[in-house]
């Protein structure tokens, strides 16, 4: 059986370049009609026992690994490794992979072993990893996301490489909070150290949503699915550029909107803070009687400079204000918004907005806007983003955390 699998290359394409940087390399099989088919059914299957699976995947990493040094020099071949494969060489002396490079006479450094899943012990796991990364290859863990519970074997791993669950991706192409989350979970991956792949990408728009998730590379079935020979390097280099240059457009006209949405919303609060000062009683109280904010404003509050809210909300309730007190007394200070206010050089002429998220009571996404109002207090304001109808670089993107100049 282990002869009839055989690999097939999936190329893995570096954002910044548009050039393929490497290869995955994926087992394939005929079926029953002669057509070339996915072998994960047969790695799959409890049929087989672990021996002959176990003979089979090596079978199809050493075919991979014979045309490694036909590659250009600075791309690498990446090959799919179970834990189940990772806890037998954890506890022996070899690495098969490794003695298949010896004998190959091929560099340790072009090969990247992707870990498929992160079940099973964890510490013959991290052992394996270890001795791979020791003999110089790089490392990845695929499915990033798919299990948030496996979050921290991702830290203790330190991988070269993450992949993006791919089901993550296409989710998050039709919901604002999915893709939020898979935006999480790239920026997450880069902090952590590691460079960010995702994979799946079938269209343009999910390039974009690559793209925002701070890809490093991705795999582009839009411009190919895995082939018997591997692809050259700058065969989709035209089309990268073309697609980076339509993202890099349709982001440019995002942040203009941004900024025109913020000079909107610094208008109306520098407004609010005028009222604010004049209208307000001896006892603290806020005429709000002939103020009509836009739909915009969920809510608005006052804070000390120690962050401690010193007013009720005021709720904005359909072009009329609710008073609630239920968060007076409340310490903000905390907040990034707020501390990036206190420092700025300017604070009686900037306006500080926070990162998007979603309002727990309205349920919409929202952001935080920070104005100081006179030497003791800080007005701060709930404000609802509202993204352009099927505009998905801004729905992605939003009113992104910045500051902005009011005068």
């Amino acid at each position: 059986m282990m002869r009839d699998l055989f690999p097939w290359y999936q190329p893995i394409v570096e954002t910044a370049s548009g050039r393929i940087a490497g290869y995955e390399a994926l087992a394939r099989q005929k079926n029953e009609v002669g057509d070339v088919v996915s072998a994960g059914a047969f790695f799959s299957d409890s049929k087989h026992s672990l021996e002959n699976r176990i003979a089979a995947d090596r079978s199809v990493r050493y075919q991979a690994l014979s045309g490694l040094n036909e590659l250009p020099g600075d791309s690498f071949i990446s090959l799919n490794l179970s834990p189940e494969w990772l806890q037998f060489i954890a506890q022996t002396t070899r690495l098969p992979t490794l003695d298949m490079l010896r004998e190959l006479d091929a560099d340790p450094s072009r090969v990247m072993i992707e870990i498929t899943e992160l079940g099973g012990d964890l510490g013959l796991i991290q052992k394996a990893v270890d001795r791979y990364r020791e003999a110089g290859f790089r490392i990845a863990i695929d499915d990033f996301g798919a299990d948030f519970s496996q979050l921290d074997r991702v830290a203790l791993l330190t991988p070269d490489v993450v992949k993006l669950d791919m089901k993550l991706l296409r989710d998050g192409l039709d919901n604002p909070r999915n893709a939020a989350m898979i935006q999480l979970l790239g920026e997450m991956a880069s902090r952590l150290g590691a460079k960010v792949l995702c994979e799946g990408v079938e269209t343009e728009e999910a390039y974009f949503l690559a793209l925002s998730c701070n890809a490093y590379y991705t795999q582009v079935f839009l411009f190919s699915e895995a082939k018997a020979e591997a692809a050259p390097t700058e065969c989709f280099k035209s089309q990268m550029i073309s697609l980076r240059e339509d993202y890099r457009d349709r982001a440019l006209d995002s942040s203009m909107r941004n900024h025109w949405l913020a000079g909107k919303v610094s208008a109306e609060l520098i407004a609010l803070r005028e009222l604010i000062k004049t209208s307000e009683s001896a006892y603290g109280e806020i005429d709000l009687e002939h103020y009509l904010p836009t739909p915009q404003v969920l809510r608005f509050y006052l804070c000390d400079r120690s962050g401690n809210q010193i007013s009720p909300n005021y709720e904005n309730r359909q072009g009329s204000w609710n008073v609630d007190n239920a968060q007076r007394g409340s310490n903000w200070s905390w907040r990034p918004y707020f501390i990036e206010l206190l420092a700025s050089d300017d604070i009686d002429r900037r306006l500080v907005f926070s990162k998007p998220y979603h309002d727990i009571y309205a349920g919409q996404l929202s952001q935080t806007a920070a104005l100081l109002i006179d030497d003791d207090r800080i007005l701060l304001a709930d404000m609802i983003i509202n993204p352009p109808d099927r505009d998905l670089i801004y729905s992605h993107h939003g009113m992104q955390a910045q500051s902005v100049a009011v005068y």
